[in-house]
């Protein structure tokens, strides 16, 4: 299940803050009111994620740089260290 920020309508208070986290299923629809103090609240933007893409394979001479082993598969099903 995701979690869904929400903020308050008016002024922060004591049990909330400046708004709250909580884990709702998809199908359920937005809190209208804090499930603490019962003050309106409303559904916050969420936030993008970014994923980044790779655009090539990296080569080996690559991966062995960055401290990555490289394995070649052999015959039989084992691997070994290229």
């Amino acid at each position: 299940m995701p979690l869904r920020a929400y903020q308050p309508l008016s002024k922060p208070c004591r049990l909330c803050g400046d708004g709250f986290e909580i884990m709702q299923a998809a199908t359920e629809p937005a809190l209208s009111e804090c499930p603490r103090c019962g003050a309106p609240v409303r559904p916050c933007p969420a936030a993008g994620v970014s994923i980044p893409r790779i655009t090539r394979k990296p080569s080996i001479s690559e991966a062995k740089q960055a401290g990555f082993t490289v394995l070649k598969r052999t015959s039989g099903g084992e691997y070994e260290k290229q």
